[in-house]
């Protein structure tokens, strides 16, 4: 009997001592963030965004190519040819080009060319710096001055400045802001080159390229970029 007192008294003490000490909460520790994640966020949305341009350039050349008529069968009229007109005429009709395979010729350019893109941009996700280089350079020799001609230099500058050659990188965001000043990539190459001097140490060469983001495109959004950046290295 009294053994059971005991064994009920030692119960209810360890019963009061867990109902007054909660259990702390147990804190998991968390993984830290991948930095390539950030980096392959941004090619899926430039990815993205090309392909749209590119999709709509396609739309267009079909289109075209649907509107385009096949040339009327021409009148026979009740003339005569002489032997030497007849050699020339056949001549002339052979050297006539096809019009309606020319736009859809251009569109299987295009989309192989946007496919090359993609590939590229997936080999820069992948960390594959080297092989991304590559690959942008043959998407820019194709088509030099082509839709994708300036995201072609600008991603071959960021294999650079992700290796940390910020000259080559810096190259290669001048040409974009140079050869190609009204596209898209113009506001984020010069941007990249402010962060590429920073990287280098030259905080006063910096700053002024950031304001000549925030003064050539004011309206961007790399333009907001540049004033945080701007803050940021003031001193």
């Amino acid at each position: 009997m009294k053994k059971t007192a005991v064994a009920v008294v030692v119960m209810l003490s360890f019963g009061c001592a867990s109902a007054g000490d909660a259990p702390e909460p147990v804190t998991v520790p968390q993984a830290a963030p991948d930095p390539r994640i950030g980096e392959l966020q941004t090619a899926m949305t430039e990815l993205l965004e090309r392909l749209d341009v590119m999709n709509s350039r396609l739309a267009r050349l079909e289109e075209t190519g649907a509107t385009v008529s096949a040339p009327a069968a021409p009148v026979q009229q009740p003339v005569r040819e002489t032997a030497a007109e007849a050699p020339a005429a056949t001549e002339m009709a052979a050297e006539t080009p096809e019009a309606p395979a020319q736009p859809m010729q251009r569109a299987l350019v295009g989309a192989k060319l946007a496919e090359d893109y993609r590939q590229a941009i997936m080999l820069f996700g992948r960390g594959r710096h080297a092989d991304a280089r590559r690959a942008f350079q043959q998407v820019f020799d194709s088509e030099p001055t082509g839709d994708l001609a300036d995201n072609a230099l600008f991603w071959i500058g960021e294999t650079y400045y992700a290796a940390g050659d910020y000259t080559n990188a810096v190259r290669h965001y001048s040409r974009v802001v140079n050869e190609f000043s009204d596209q898209n990539k113009a506001p984020d190459a010069l941007f990249k080159i402010a962060l590429a001097q920073a990287r280098t140490g030259d905080l006063a060469l910096a700053r002024r390229t950031l304001q000549q983001v925030i003064e050539k495109y004011p309206y961007s959004s790399t333009a907001s970029s540049a004033k945080a950046e701007l803050q940021r290295i003031r001193f």
